[in-house]
């Protein structure tokens, strides 16, 4: 998928989810603002796996088209993780009583919950489990254990073609 309609669309799903959070608790500047944190932001993470990769030999081409996976075979994103969700969600419903750490907390959750949801279905090869963080751990990171075996096989050939120079 061209990287500038997956970067839309996680936009999108960024402000349903502060809508969302907005229309229940009547805070729109942090129902907005957390929304699109969770939702858009937290690919900032995927900086973590390019400097992992290539240090600080900084090539935009590279990072648009993943490279960093190609070249280390591995998947960290740290940010990204169905737990952060479910801890969230907890902390928004049943902890906090305020209704602004409410709107910036469920924000935040309903914003990644959209963003790893499309992910995990507009990602080829990926797999809901390959969004957890606790499963990546498990896996050391490593690509082949997290995403199908099609895709691992796929991952390979791509790899023999690019010269990371």
């Amino acid at each position: 998928m061209n990287l500038y309609l997956h970067l839309s669309i996680h936009i999108s799903f960024s402000l349903l989810a502060g809508f969302i959070v907005w229309k229940l608790w009547k805070k729109p500047v942090e129902s907005f603002i957390f929304g699109v944190v969770g939702g858009f932001l937290v690919d900032l993470d995927h900086v973590i796996d390019y400097l992992l990769a290539f240090g600080w030999n900084i090539r935009f081409e590279y990072f648009a088209k993943g490279y960093e996976f190609l070249k280390s075979d591995k998947i960290y994103i740290l940010l990204h993780g169905w737990e952060y969700v479910i801890i969230l969600a907890v902390l928004a419903i049943w902890i906090f009583k305020n209704k602004t750490a409410k709107s910036v907390i469920l924000a935040l959750a309903l914003g990644l919950f959209f963003h790893l949801g499309f992910d995990a279905s507009a990602n080829e090869g990926a797999k809901l489990s390959t969004y957890s963080i606790a499963n990546r751990v498990h896996k050391n990171f490593e690509l082949k254990d997290l995403v199908t075996w099609e895709h691992y096989l796929d991952h390979q050939e791509r790899k023999k073609l690019i010269n990371f120079e």
